[in-house]
């Protein structure tokens, strides 16, 4: 099962996960995705990042977000958008 660690700053918002397994490779390109602005999520709190940044970090994958300033994120909408990424990133390996 994934492991979501979410570390909240002041202008900022670290995202561990960890134990991805398998998927971790589908994972990663599905949050590129994001990285890129073309997140699949339906959510608005999109539009209060600045930026994203995606890395592999050995046994599972770390978001780094830099907020907007005086922009705060929603924790309950990262953990959903997290779940919906793991979801699309197996029904792609599901397609392989």
């Amino acid at each position: 099962m994934t492991k979501i660690d979410i570390t909240p700053g002041d202008d900022s918002v670290k995202i561990e996960i960890s134990e991805v397994g398998a998927l971790k490779e589908n994972l990663l390109a599905t949050l590129g995705t994001c990285a890129d602005g073309s997140c699949a999520c339906s959510s608005k709190e999109f539009e209060k990042v600045e930026s994203l940044e995606v890395t592999d970090s050995g046994e599972g994958i770390t978001l780094s977000v830099q907020t907007k300033p005086g922009e705060q994120i929603d924790q309950e909408c990262i953990t959903e958008c997290i779940d919906n990424a793991q979801a699309e990133a197996a029904s792609s390996a599901n397609e392989q």
